[in-house]
């Protein structure tokens, strides 16, 4: 998978394996808001606060501040979504164009994926760091497989945005 620039308006991955491909396709099904565990809930909507005196405070962020936290997320979701129907095939790989405009929902997105798989399966920063290659027999190592190919992505798409 290699990182390309298309002038100054768009940025893109190319000779993408079928399996990478299939993990950025379902980059948004990751994070739709039917799909998340109970975990990924909490890591993106944390109460605010802890301590019984504070529930005005706590239904006070339910309220006002999680509506526009999730809508932020959805419309980040849906320019994902949209820019992935340019993901092609090319010969025995797949090519991805994304518009330069968008790389802020795909920083979003690729975040908030790489936050729930973690969520979901008790990673924490040490195990995620870990300089040992993940074994992809298992469930645990696939997703840490996932997470640092989003990792990756996210990074091609910061380094290019400063």
């Amino acid at each position: 998978m290699e990182f390309y620039l298309s002038g100054k308006s768009r940025y893109g991955f190319r000779h993408i394996h079928p399996l990478l491909a299939e993990l950025v396709r379902t980059l948004p099904d990751i994070i739709a808001a039917d799909a998340l565990s109970d975990a990924a809930a909490h890591r993106f909507y944390p109460e605010p606060a802890q301590g019984e005196d504070l529930d005005d405070l706590r239904s006070d962020w339910k309220a006002f501040v999680e509506p526009g936290l999730q809508e932020h997320f959805r419309s980040s979701r849906d320019i994902v979504a949209a820019d992935l129907k340019s993901l092609t095939a090319k010969k025995d790989n797949f090519e991805l164009t994304i518009p330069a405009k968008h790389a802020d929902a795909w920083l979003n997105v690729l975040n908030q994926a790489r936050l729930a798989l973690a969520a979901e399966i008790g990673f924490d920063e040490k195990l995620l760091g870990s300089p040992e290659a993940p074994d992809l027999a298992s469930e645990r190592g696939l997703v840490a497989f996932r997470i640092n190919l989003y990792a990756f992505m996210q990074q091609c798409l910061i380094e290019q945005m400063d």
